[in-house]
């Protein structure tokens, strides 16, 4: 009995860390609030990732065009759910919200240097994207697998090109409907 109590207390402490809630889901400022999580989910897949969205207080109320459009500090922190996700297809995916964004008046033409940051990732179950917006630096983007220290890609500066990759969740076109309710802290 001892030896079974002694592998479930082993096994809590080697795991714990593994499973806290909030693990890599904290913007670079720590004074952002987080406003809420969407799931983007997919047919066959299921839950791709879970998108979370964090804004200073004083923007916790405005509606999603303010908050695209927002020179202030926010962050968009992605949880990814499933093993299936690759570099390819995530940069595909990418690639089709900018051009969705474009058609909603949100254009850059910075989205292939922001495609490049992710050349040499290999997404796994578990990790996450860090994408902080500053005013000052633009948007920067970090991977963070579990148990792993965040390791920053790089950054693409501008408040277009962070625009631009708000609406891909955020704007009049997102990529998935209950993915932006979420995010924005709306029943569904």
């Amino acid at each position: 009995m001892k030896r079974i109590g002694l592998f479930l207390l082993m096994a809590l402490v080697f795991l714990f860390p593994l499973v806290q809630p909030g693990y890599g889901q904290e913007p670079v400022n720590k004074e952002l609030i987080k406003l809420g999580q969407g799931a983007r989910t997919k047919m066959i897949i299921g839950t791709v990732y879970l998108a979370s969205l964090y804004v200073p207080a004083e923007l916790k109320d405005k509606p999603a065009a303010d908050l695209v459009n927002a020179e202030k500090p926010t962050a968009v922190i992605l949880q990814i759910e499933t093993g299936m996700l690759t570099r390819d297809r995530f940069v595909s995916a990418i690639r089709e919200g900018f051009e969705k964004a474009a058609g909603s008046g949100f254009k850059t033409d910075q989205g292939e240097a922001f495609v490049k940051l992710f050349n040499a990732v290999e997404f796994k179950k578990g990790d996450f994207v860090g994408l902080n917006y500053d005013p000052a630096s633009g948007v920067t983007a970090s991977l963070t697998s579990p148990g792993g220290a965040p390791k920053v890609l790089g950054s693409v500066a501008g408040l277009a090109f962070k625009k631009a990759l708000w609406a891909i969740w955020l704007g009049p076109d997102p990529v998935q409907d209950s993915t932006k309710k979420g995010m924005l802290g709306q029943k569904k």
